[in-house]
């Protein structure tokens, strides 16, 4: 019998440096594809969550108070609803428990949907918004401030300050009212790109909100809201020191305004298209304005008080809308800003409304 010894290195197979760089290479595609494929995945999953199921992480102020309010109206069915709208004026002024609204079957049920910075476009936005989200109010309330009112920007004016709050659907509601659709739509995608940081504020507020500087915290205005969506002032009162400091920074933003007082063409049509929606859909609908103190109304140059009045006369004649005015006679020390209530204020205002107005309407 022949036997045939082979060399050892003969039956050992020994990868080449070459194949051990190639398969290297494959691990690091690999371990690269699939990080790329987590990215994607954790972008779309976000911009799922936030159309649908998560929107106070797009839009914190509407998202929470919209799920407020719905809980709120299933636990009191039977009870007719009011819906009040403005700007943080009317967020942080209309205290609804302090209407003296009893709290019983068939008792109106009012609700504060006020939101910071908002002006007549930005109202419209939100009662389409709320109608469309399946709740029907059968009174609402839509603030006229004189300062908001002299904003006549498109709708891509609203999107350096409220382009991450938009969904799918408010591209549709806001398309009539843009000179440029196609812009709306392009930073609407640009947006939802990358939802990770276009919302990173919004989400380090949910989820993180002490990493954040004061400048960026937003927090409060979910955590600090009563039930029925009123955001007091953190404090009763304001030293006069901080007041005076309040009411000159609020004078940087508003004396400009309210010195060459004219009220812009999209203010009015944003206001009369809300009167033709809730005309159409037969909710009850009335302006309402809100108090300023001493050191705010002196900001209006002469006339411009006659102006706004004689303004909001006719559109309430032209378009059938009442005007609720129960703004005077509130003390600077009231107001943290002089025009902002503090929560003495804001209960007394609060009354004052509903008994000169609130409680015959709504009967």
């Amino acid at each position: 019998m022949r036997v045939t010894l082979r060399p050892p290195w003969r039956a050992i197979s020994v990868p080449t440096f070459r194949s051990r760089s190639r398969s290297r290479r494959s691990r690091a595609r690999t371990a690269t594809l699939f990080g790329f494929a987590l990215i994607v995945a954790a972008q779309i999953g976000l911009g799922l969550a936030v159309e649908t199921v998560k929107p106070e992480w797009r839009d914190p102020e509407y998202g929470h108070r919209i799920k407020q309010l719905r809980q709120l109206h299933s636990e009191h069915p039977g009870r007719p609803l009011v819906v009040a709208v403005g700007s943080s004026r009317t967020l942080m002024g209309l205290s609804p428990l302090d209407t003296g609204f009893a709290d019983e079957p068939g008792s109106p049920l009012v609700y504060n949907f006020g939101q910071t910075g908002a002006g007549p476009l930005q109202l419209l936005f939100t009662v389409l918004r709320i109608l469309d989200d399946g709740v029907r109010p059968e009174f609402l309330l839509v603030e006229l401030f004189p300062a908001a009112l002299v904003g006549d920007g498109p709708a891509e004016s609203l999107i350096e300050t409220w382009g991450p709050r938009w969904n799918a659907g408010d591209l549709r509601r806001l398309e009539p009212y843009a000179e440029d659709p196609t812009r709306l739509t392009r930073t609407w995608v640009s947006q939802r790109v990358a939802p990770w940081y276009s919302l990173r504020f919004p989400l380090m507020n949910h989820w993180q909100p002490n990493w954040l500087p004061m400048a960026k915290r937003q927090d409060f205005m979910w955590n600090n809201l009563d039930p029925r969506g009123w955001l007091r002032y953190p404090t009763m009162s304001v030293p006069e020191a901080e007041r005076e400091r309040l009411i000159e920074k609020a004078g940087d933003s508003y004396r400009k305004q309210l010195a060459a007082f004219a009220v812009g063409a999209m203010s009015d049509r944003a206001l009369r298209d809300i009167a033709s929606r809730c005309q159409r859909d037969g909710i009850k609908l009335a302006f309402h304005v809100m108090p300023e103190g001493p050191a705010f109304a002196s900001w209006y140059s002469p006339g411009v008080k006659d102006r706004f009045r004689t303004y909001a006369a006719k559109l309430s004649q032209e378009t059938g809308v009442p005007v609720f005015d129960a703004s005077e006679g509130f003390a600077e020390s009231e107001f943290a800003d002089s025009h902002h209530l503090l929560p003495g204020g804001a209960a007394r205002f609060s009354r004052k409304l509903a008994n000169e107005h609130l409680k015959a309407w709504t009967r």
